[in-house]
């Protein structure tokens, strides 16, 4: 992982994330030696999230807090709110 000073970044920022999003690479943004951001790819953030969200609901599912759900035909009918 690259790692530039903030004030550095600040003049190639559109660069640097040029760079993160084809190279799916991370990039480093530090102030004073002290790594204060990452630059990530929006295809990377979507993945992370992701799978944060699937480790929080089996963390609840394993703690018995998921309840007993929804239908698939009843989640597609309230998401895209069509009439039942």
């Amino acid at each position: 992982m690259d790692t530039y000073p903030i004030t550095e970044a600040r003049n190639k920022l559109g660069a640097l994330a040029r760079q993160v999003s084809a190279e799916q690479k991370h990039i480093a943004l530090s102030d004073r030696g002290q790594t204060m951001a990452v630059l990530i790819s929006p295809a990377e953030l979507e993945e992370l999230e992701y799978h944060r969200a699937t480790a929080q609901y089996l963390a609840r599912k394993a703690r018995g807090e998921t309840g007993p759900g929804v239908p698939h035909d009843e989640a597609r009918r309230q998401v895209l709110g069509e009439a039942p």
